[in-house]
């Protein structure tokens, strides 16, 4: 019980933080988000630095390499270190430029978009609850295409960018910690040769923005932490409850924090969205208490 109970915090504070991560892009409006997107990767180096010397776990970092080179899985490390870096940096641009909610509306149809991937790509059976709830998410992205004239393609792109990024990742299974730290130095010289040719300077907003571009390393890898404790003390079923604090928090911050109008054409998207959420959670814990019962658990 003390496990679970550690898990259960673990994952609220990881999703929490994840949720309010928005207000912190948003304050480094200033910065174009390119160069956010750099001092982010840069600094998380940094802060993965430490806590792998924290953890001595250097020698398990290159034995991870060697092994990965041996397998021929690095290339799966680099297309992951790629996507992850462009789901950052459309988060980092939609944050900055007043569409945070479309951004939670991306995290909330994430989950359902694993789904249709794993039904495409990995030829999984799709459930009956399943189909219902990604015809009511198509539903709600046609809706907002119609409402408003054009396809929200940043949503889109960012929820897409994530789940290729989580099926990648299933192929190629490592410690959160070492996971992140590969991915990082992957995309790290691009970040570095960025940064030297951009115009933009690190103390060139002031010290209040420097040492929230400086913290940025420090508030990438801490939520990862919480989340792969998480991970190994709360089952699949809980998880899948909390993961949406995050989207939730992310949508109340836009609102009621950066004052993004939240218009009827946006409420009637969202209606069709949490329909469908609410149908896939329902039916993932019916299927979860099904498996339980039936002891293939």
């Amino acid at each position: 019980m003390e496990n679970k109970q550690v898990g259960i915090i673990s994952a609220v504070s990881a999703y929490i933080l994840w949720g309010a991560l928005g207000v912190f892009w948003e304050l480094l409006n200033a910065v174009p988000a390119m160069d956010t997107l750099a001092y982010r990767v840069v600094f998380s180096i940094v802060t993965i630095a430490v806590v792998l010397t924290m953890q001595r776990n250097w020698s398990l970092l290159w034995q991870e390499v060697l092994q990965l080179i041996h397998n021929r899985k690095i290339y799966y490390i680099i297309l992951s270190s790629f996507l992850i870096a462009v789901n950052w940096f459309i988060y980092i641009y939609m944050v900055t430029h007043h569409q945070a909610t479309e951004a939670s509306l991306g995290y909330y149809i994430m989950p359902l978009m694993n789904v249709a991937v794993a039904v495409i790509i990995l030829h999984e059976k799709l459930l009956r609850y399943q189909a219902l709830a990604l015809v009511l998410v198509i539903i709600g992205v046609l809706s907002l295409t119609y409402l408003t004239g054009s396809l929200p393609i940043n949503t889109l792109l960012m929820a897409t960018s994530f789940c290729f990024y989580g099926l990648i990742k299933k192929q190629v299974p490592l410690p959160a910690t070492i996971s992140l730290a590969l991915e990082t130095f992957c995309v790290a010289p691009i970040a570095i040769i960025y940064l030297w040719i951009s115009p933009h300077t690190l103390t060139q907003n002031g010290p209040f923005v420097t040492i929230m571009l400086l913290s940025s390393g420090i508030i990438t890898v801490i939520p990862l932490l919480l989340f792969a404790i998480a991970n190994k003390n709360t089952d699949f079923i809980t998880l899948g409850f909390i993961q949406y604090l995050n989207p939730t928090i992310q949508l109340l911050m836009a609102i009621f924090v950066l004052h993004e109008r939240f218009q009827i054409n946006q409420a009637i998207v969202f209606i069709f969205i949490w329909a469908g959420i609410l149908i896939f959670v329902i039916g993932s814990v019916r299927q979860f208490k099904h498996i339980k019962s039936s002891g293939e658990l």
